[in-house]
């Protein structure tokens, strides 16, 4: 979601800021984004769409590209891939300049261009031999010209466009025409249709299977990693004493090695080297211990690629949640929303039950129910985060009006979250 501050903390334009002449405003559209995740379950970047706000509203691509500046997109695609639909017109007058990073790739619709195929090959082309990568998206009902299709780094098609046969035969032609691009599938719903589409030779996946469950085991234990991390966290809700929390910690090596190695961070304010536990408990303070010690649960397990995907989706989820309440709302309660975040996701993470999850967990029971059943105080603010992750914009801006949240701030801690959660992994690794 679009936002008027960047990570950094620093002014940006608003978008009532942009230029008049796009008769434009806030509520109108929202920068979304949608994992992209590679062969191996890493999430490897983001795409980045403005969704009218409203069905059948209309999303300037002049905004867009304004929006995409203001929340210092360009800088995240010096590390990551930045997926940026474009239209030839863009390119043609230079108004994506500005979008270029390392690892910025450029969307082209070959069904929904507006000038000759011929004339947008030259312009991917152009654009090619100035350094981004040109991602062309494709359907098989009307199979792009050879001409376009040479100047694909990547092709990005719908899974759910046709029956598995026509994807697969939709592949085989793209192939043909251009061996050397990679593969991008939208519309990946469930884990089973990512492997298909890994199997049959996909690189990069897009849609809703990753933060869904997969191979959900009844049956299913935590590890003893986990269940040392889940003691600790139900020991930090009842106030036991540090000495009581330090006992449990000693249980697990890595657990202490990486207490230690939090409460020594920089960014804690420590003076001196904290060499013990007790010590280590004392300066990182229990409500920053309960969130670090959340976050490790998602770095315990085999699945590595994996789960720190999920760790991200989580920590921006759980920061959006958490800041994106009406300004009167409690600290606890925000405290408390962040934590609906991380835990929103641990029934992916352990591929257990939610409900045997949370029967090893002491939590309130307005957790619980939000977890268990959507519902409660916090049930609607998740269903609005879910609402807008899956870029149901309308729906999603409605429930925030219900609960008295403006698009305005919903915006800001949209992209708040978003640059939070990436330098909260920066600073975690």
């Amino acid at each position: 979601m679009f936002g008027r501050k960047s990570g950094s903390g620093k002014e940006e334009a608003s978008v009532e800021e942009l230029d008049s002449s796009l008769d434009y405003d806030a509520a109108d559209a929202m920068l979304c984004r949608d994992e992209i995740t590679d062969s191996r379950n890493r999430l490897c970047g983001y795409r980045f769409t403005f969704q009218p706000a409203k069905a059948g509203g209309h999303a300037p691509e002049e905004a867009f590209f304004e929006v995409l500046e203001a929340t210092e997109v360009p800088a995240f695609a010096a590390r990551r891939m930045a997926l940026i639909p474009v239209s030839g017109e863009a390119i043609a007058e230079g108004r994506h300049v500005p979008l270029i990073a390392p690892y910025t790739v450029f969307l082209a619709d070959s069904l929904q261009a507006t000038m000759p195929a011929e004339a947008l090959a030259g312009h991917l082309s152009a654009l090619r031999k100035s350094g981004p990568k040109v991602a062309l998206k494709v359907s098989g009902k009307q199979l792009a010209p050879q001409a376009l299709l040479s100047q694909a780094d990547f092709y990005f098609v719908d899974l759910h466009e046709g029956s598995v046969d026509d994807f697969q035969v939709l592949l085989g032609k793209l192939k043909t025409a251009n061996a050397n691009a990679k593969f991008a599938v939208d519309c990946v719903e469930t884990w089973d249709e990512q492997r298909m589409c890994l199997s049959l030779g996909a690189e990069f996946c897009l849609g809703g299977f990753m933060s869904k469950p997969d191979d959900i085991d009844p049956e299913g234990r935590l590890d003893q990693g986990r269940l040392t991390s889940i003691q600790l966290l139900n020991l930090l809700r009842s106030d036991a004493e540090v000495s009581e929390l330090s006992e449990v910690a000693k249980r697990d090596p890595g657990l202490t090695f990486q207490l230690l190695k939090w409460a020594n961070a920089p960014g804690i304010g420590s003076t001196t080297a904290v060499t013990s536990l007790n010590q280590a408990i004392i300066v990182l303070g229990r409500n920053h211990l309960y969130r670090w010690l959340t976050v490790s649960m998602f770095r315990l397990g085999t699945e590595k690629e994996r789960d720190e995907s999920l760790l991200e989706i989580a920590l921006t989820r759980a920061r959006f949640l958490e800041t994106a309440g009406p300004k009167t709302m409690p600290k606890a309660q925000r405290d408390e929303l962040f934590l609906v975040g991380m835990l929103s996701l641990f029934e992916q993470l352990l591929k257990m039950p939610m409900a045997k999850i949370l029967d090893v967990m002491h939590l309130a029971a307005d957790i619980r129910e939000v977890l268990l059943n959507s519902e409660g105080p916090y049930g609607p603010y998740l269903k609005m985060v879910l609402l807008l992750e899956r870029n149901q914009v309308e729906k999603g801006l409605a429930l925030a009006d219900q609960l008295g949240i403006e698009a305005d701030s919903l915006a800001e801690a949209g992209s708040g979250a978003f640059a939070w959660a990436q330098e909260a992994l920066r600073a975690s690794q």
